[in-house]
């Protein structure tokens, strides 16, 4: 004859091992994370995460096994959660906690790379083009701020916007703090926006010219923007090319609009680098104790290969720059630094540094590039419009977040032409109407 009460004991039993084996691989991952706003120590969080789950499971057997009214010692029970806690142990050293290699390979350095060392103590990596020998050289220098933030400027940069010294201008590149060649900041926590307009002003000073003109792209314009804040005198113009959000930037990102873009399907990081980020929310020296920014750099690269798409039009990847397509191919070190964007990022959600007031009195000569393809929000252009009361918008059409890949001459004579005092070569948009609503 079927016991059925017995069945169903051993069902609820196996049920609520089950609900606590869930429950300990939650208490595994929550505990440490929480935790790490009290200890940075790497080898304690592990400890804190792995005794978790063994508690929660010795309790789940033991209660379990009294469901199921099965005679299981103390003994048993602390083996078979013991037993389970190092097989997560197991699964978390091999997901998370092992390293991913003892070398890293450095990122690779342009033929004409330099160093400043800057008098905030950065050491930031940077490419000059003079303009021909014998011809007058402008007292401006044009200074190129990349995007990102995290990234760094790209030969496909240096191609266009190098070129622009045949005008007469000096056209410096760098990288940003922690991006590229230039050097990390000894702590996660030093990635400030405070830091990044300060290096800003160190770069002026380091080249030696009392205005500059800045083009800045996607982020760099929002750095633009926040340099110009602080220090008005020493912008004599500026070119927002695909710009990034002048504040709440985390608020804008929510807003992105791939469905013009080439974009792929997108995965997250590798689990070691997705649990270091996750942890930099609570304590950045945990961060960087679990995955340094080196290797960070690498564990970052699949994914990043992955948002290559995003920055040209649908049926345009074959404009991708080769050289980009290749830095992010193999084993080669792009110089992405995840760490940068997510200390910076969310700091321009603090209405304390909002930097409109100061903005809206500036009367520096600008322009806004904005593409078809870009995936960033129309409604920045509008806040941009609204705030800067000497811009001009430009509508590039069939060109995605980076211009220069689908539009260089374009990019190039509206530059030119605005800072040369020129005619337009098209003209500006006007109004705050998003120009392909009508497309």
């Amino acid at each position: 004859m079927i016991d059925w009460k017995a069945i169903l004991r051993r069902t609820l039993g196996l049920i609520l091992f089950l609900v606590f084996l869930i429950a300990a691989l939650a208490a595994a991952l929550l505990a440490p994370y929480f935790l790490a706003a009290l200890s940075a120590n790497t080898f304690l969080l592990t400890v804190i995460s792995v005794a978790s789950f063994g508690l929660l499971l010795w309790i789940g057997v033991k209660a379990a096994s009294a469901i199921a009214m099965l005679a299981i010692a103390k003994r048993s029970a602390a083996l078979l959660a013991g037993t389970f806690a190092a097989l997560f142990l197991a699964a978390l050293y091999f997901a998370i906690l092992r390293p991913s290699g003892s070398h890293f390979p450095d990122v690779i350095p342009y033929a004409n790379t330099r160093f400043w060392t800057l008098s905030t103590g950065s050491v930031l990596a940077y490419s000059e083009f003079d303009p021909p020998a014998g011809m007058q050289v402008k007292p401006e220098a044009i200074v190129y701020l990349h995007g990102g933030p995290g990234v760094r400027q790209g030969p496909f940069d240096q191609e266009i916007y190098g070129s622009l010294a045949a005008a007469g201008f000096r056209v410096f590149l760098f990288d940003q703090a922690g991006s590229g060649l230039s050097a990390f900041l000894p702590h996660l926590r030093d990635y400030t926006i405070a830091r990044s307009v300060d290096d800003l002003e160190g770069v002026r000073q380091q080249i030696g010219v009392d205005k500059m003109i800045l083009i800045g792209h996607s982020w760099g314009s929002t750095l633009a923007a926040l340099y110009m804040a602080k220090y008005p005198g020493h912008v004599a113009k500026v070119v927002f090319h695909s710009p990034g959000a002048i504040w709440h930037v985390e608020q804008a990102l929510s807003s992105v609009d791939y469905s013009r873009t080439a974009a792929g399907k997108f995965s997250l990081p590798a689990p070691r680098l997705l649990a270091a980020l996750l942890l930099r929310e609570r304590n950045p020296d945990a961060a960087e104790n679990l995955v340094p920014q080196k290797e960070a750099e690498m564990l970052v690269v699949p994914s990043f290969r992955k948002t290559l798409g995003t920055v040209v039009c649908k049926g345009d990847l074959s404009k991708l720059p080769p050289d980009l397509i290749a830095a992010t191919a193999g084993s080669e070190n792009p110089g992405v630094n995840p760490y940068v964007l997510q200390e910076l990022i969310p700091a321009t959600e603090d209405p304390g540094g909002d930097p409109h007031v100061a903005l809206r009195a500036n009367r520096t000569p600008a322009i806004l590039l904005y593409p078809e393809c870009n995936y960033l929000p129309w409604a920045d252009v509008v806040d941009y419009r609204h705030t800067f009361s000497n811009l001009r918008v430009y509508y590039i059409p069939r060109a995605g977040h980076y211009i220069q890949f689908e539009q260089p001459e374009l990019l190039k004579s509206v530059i030119l032409a605005f800072l040369l005092n020129q005619p337009d070569p098209i003209p500006a948009h006007s109004g705050d109407t998003d120009p392909r609503i009508s497309r």
